[in-house]
């Protein structure tokens, strides 16, 4: 089971039906809707499809809606800008277009307070960095800057001013207009860009409230503000996002790859879900197979300790949306073989009663060898707990709500189920979920799971923040044992074990001081008779009074 979790986004090579499914069949978790791009109309049926798709291949995903946030753009351009080294150029808001001279070259931009926010001497880049300019002169009505490194300017791209403090809100009337119609599409998570403090976090939390939205709120890393206040961004936050693409643009690549292990970091000991985004997989836009530098990027992530790993253009815009799926899940999977080493104990932050509590359970399942950690929840609050202690057993969130299933896709190390029930007594839905767990999980006897509830409605019932250890041992169809009956003869009596209902509990080998009864070798752990040692049997029934599915029976001879 893979544990970290694939976000990837929509865009015209995946906006089929048919595309979405196989995604999702793929290993696609979430699927993230790219404001920035389309029309609320296209997003509108993409999500429908996205529902759709679910449905078809019988998994719920998280949708992740990513506003556009200040984007400081190109202008809409009659034809393509050639900037040549050291030429001078002017930067104009498009309500100053007119008032310039015939003969000045201009790079009108919709940006209308960029010569109020610049000064002399700022660094100017266009294109994601690959053209750069320094400012020289601030006019009424422009910049006007000399071009560094030229190139070719198109329509619409991207404009950023990385030692400039930018007076735009990083919720525009724009965001705002799109986290309305995202809100009204059920979407889970909401991304906001180019934060820089805890108040644009707190921004967006207030107009959720005002609203009674439950909706997720993703702060997306990629200013240098943002780094000096990253603890308060991310208390603040629901989750975090590396957006390495502009923070790259901003910072510096070189400076990316410290500042992603210092963000996710963070985000672990404090239990913030972090996605690590953008050109993860950038080559198979093109082509068929990602490069070894991008295999190790991604791997190097999930050691870093990421809880997502995101596809941008890869699966919006290329020609391989499905095979990158596919080689993310690969890459994750061989990269988990070797997981990043979990904190101890000691340096985890358990003053929650719900975190202590899963961190027990996740500490029971390994000792126990349990096949489960089965989390019944309400709204997913514990299975996020028991994230930060990334437990090695496998963990079912079990949850009445679709809605917690689609907002848990995303969690790491989860696996959501919905279990529709009627019961609103907590041991009568926990009976239901553990007969469900028998039918379709073909569990065996003496399997364990280990069973967990959080807090919501069941604090009423008295059952919340509770742990158990819940040993299979009623299961007669599945049994993979071989042999139905054990049965050993001694010169006393006749030792018999009935293999359909034993649960491998092994009370019978704690209660036994002659090593009559041992595990079998094999993946079973089987419980069976040595037959070697059944002659030390003293007929005092121990065995027989400490098993708990009536499996064993001890007939004296006379």
């Amino acid at each position: 089971m893979r544990k970290t979790k694939i976000l990837a986004t929509l865009g015209p090579s995946s906006s089929s039906l048919e595309m979405i499914t196989k995604l999702i069949q793929a290993g696609m978790d979430a699927a993230r809707i790219n404001m920035s791009h389309g029309t609320q109309e296209g997003h509108k049926k993409n999500i429908e499809l996205i529902r759709e798709a679910s449905k078809l291949a019988g998994k719920e995903i998280s949708i992740l809606a990513d506003l556009q946030g200040p984007k400081i753009r190109v202008s809409k351009l009659p034809s393509p800008l050639i900037l040549e080294k050291n030429q001078i150029w002017h930067i104009v808001p498009e309500s100053n277009v007119s008032k310039m001279k015939s003969e000045d070259k201009i790079i009108p931009t919709v940006y209308e307070a960029i010569v109020d926010d610049a000064h002399v001497g700022a660094q100017i880049l266009f294109d994601d960095g690959l053209l750069e300019a320094i400012v020289e002169k601030k006019w009424k009505h422009s910049l006007e800057i000399k071009i560094k490194v030229g190139g070719v300017l198109k329509s619409n791209k991207g404009i950023n001013l990385p030692d400039v403090n930018v007076s735009a809100p990083s919720l525009t009337e724009k965001d705002e207009e799109d986290l309305l119609f995202a809100l009204k599409q059920g979407v889970q998570y909401v991304a906001l860009s180019f934060v820089r403090t805890a108040s644009d976090i707190k921004q967006v939390r207030s107009i959720l409230h005002r609203l009674r939205a439950d909706v997720g709120i993703v702060a997306k890393i990629e200013k240098p503000e943002a780094l000096i206040n990253l603890k308060e961004i991310i208390a603040a936050s629901d989750m975090i996002m590396i957006a390495r693409g502009d923070m790259g643009v901003e910072v510096g690549n070189h400076l990316v790859p410290a500042i992603q292990k210092q963000i996710i970091t963070t985000c672990n000991e404090v239990g913030i879900p972090v996605i690590t985004a953008t050109q993860m997989l950038e080559s198979m836009i093109t082509n068929a197979r990602p490069t070894r530098a991008e295999a190790s990027d991604v791997a190097n992530a999930i050691w870093d300790g990421t809880d997502v790993v995101m596809l941008s253009g890869e699966t919006a815009s290329g020609q391989y949306p499905l095979e990158t799926v596919e080689m993310m899940g690969r890459i994750v999977e061989e990269a988990e073989k070797t997981p990043k080493e979990r904190p101890l104990l000691r340096n985890i932050n358990l003053s929650s009663v719900t975190a202590a509590n899963q961190v027990a359970a996740s500490l029971i399942a390994e000792k126990v060898n349990a096949a489960w950690i089965v989390s019944i929840t309400e709204r997913g609050n514990s299975c996020l707990k028991i994230t930060r202690f990334r437990p090695k057993t496998p963990v079912l969130g079990i949850t009445k709500s679709i809605e917690t299933v689609r907002r848990m896709s995303i969690y790491w190390g989860i696996r959501p189920m919905f279990m529709p029930s009627e019961k609103e007594n907590a041991s009568d839905f926990e009976f239901e979920v553990i007969q469900h767990l028998k039918e379709t999980k073909k569990l065996t006897n003496g399997e364990k799971l280990v069973i967990t509830h959080g807090d919501g409605s069941y604090f009423k019932h008295g059952t919340s923040n509770s742990v158990r250890v819940e040993i299979v041992k009623d299961i007669k169809s599945k049994n993979s044992s071989p042999i139905d009956f054990q049965e050993v003869e001694t010169t006393k009596a006749r030792i018999i074990l009935d293999t359909r209902v034993c649960a491998s509990c092994q009370h019978c080998i704690s209660a036994c001081p002659y090593q009559i009864w041992h595990v079998a070798p094999g993946p079973g752990r089987e419980t069976r008779i040595d037959p070697e040692q059944a002659h030390l049997c003293m007929l005092d029934n121990a065995c027989v009074d400490s098993c708990p599915t009536g499996a064993i029976e001890i007939i004296p001879l006379l």
